[in-house]
């Protein structure tokens, strides 16, 4: 069970697929978390569809992670009210695809500016307290991209470089920082980039012989949270079936 006595945790992109199975996970862990999305029209919802006894320990904030000045007013309002993040979970992320400048600014400021803005704010108060946990969600594409996936395979593969650099410099403070490469990962985000057709196809290729699910990627966050993990830093952890190996 989770250490309540370090601080909470904050996870972006919270509404999504992936996002939610991280927020059911970790609360069934015991974490108290700040829930983090642009999508505020469907939070409340959202929130009730979180087990009944449990509500209490999850807080929405609005949140657009490409803009500097909302995370850090997010971090001011957090810390004066008294909230420490000792855990965040940068998983805001968009795809992008082609060579259209708009695409390339859009999907790097989501995917990279947006983990560097939150990592910059709450990592000081972690290294201050000597204890964090921070996990970056990079993806397969970093290693193995698709076609026409320029922007998106280059923003993912930015964040791995960026985990290891953060890892370096926090890790005498006790704070590790790690990133996750998903796969094929079945969500409703992933639905609005590939059709039906294309992500059999891909399933197919997968050594394991099937697609991942959400609570996959939400129990590898669990367990870089957890004691045992304490020793692991500066990596990227590769939960895609066996995808990565074929080189």
């Amino acid at each position: 069970m989770a250490n309540q006595q370090h601080g909470q945790v904050l996870i972006t992109g919270a509404v999504g697929g992936l996002g939610t199975a991280m927020v059911q996970r970790l609360l069934g862990e015991g974490y108290t978390i700040i829930a983090c999305d642009r999508q505020v029209d469907h939070a409340g919802e959202w929130l009730q569809r979180l087990p009944a006894d449990q509500q209490d320990r999850v807080s929405f904030y609005p949140l657009d992670v490409t803009k500097e000045d909302q995370v850090n007013a997010l971090a001011d309002t957090l810390r004066a009210k008294g909230v420490h993040i000792a855990y965040l979970v940068n998983n805001a992320g968009i795809h992008g695809a082609g060579t259209e400048s708009r695409v390339w600014e859009r999907t790097l400021r989501v995917n990279i500016h947006g983990t560097f803005y939150l990592t910059r704010a709450f990592s000081q108060a972690m290294k201050e307290r000597r204890f964090g946990r921070i996990v970056n969600l990079a993806s397969l594409s970093a290693y193995h991209p698709t076609g026409e996936q320029g922007p998106y395979a280059a923003a993912k593969a930015a964040i791995t470089g960026y985990t290891r650099s953060t890892a370096l410099d926090l890790a005498a403070y006790d704070v590790t920082v790690n990133a996750i490469a998903p796969g094929l990962i079945l969500h409703e985000g992933l639905k609005v980039v590939f059709s039906d057709q294309e992500l059999d196809a891909i399933a197919r290729r997968v050594p394991a012989g099937r697609a991942g699910k959400p609570t996959e990627i939400a129990a590898t966050v669990a367990f870089l949270f957890s004691d045992d993990a304490a020793y692991i830093t500066g990596q990227t952890i590769h939960v895609n079936g066996g995808m990565y190996l074929p080189g």
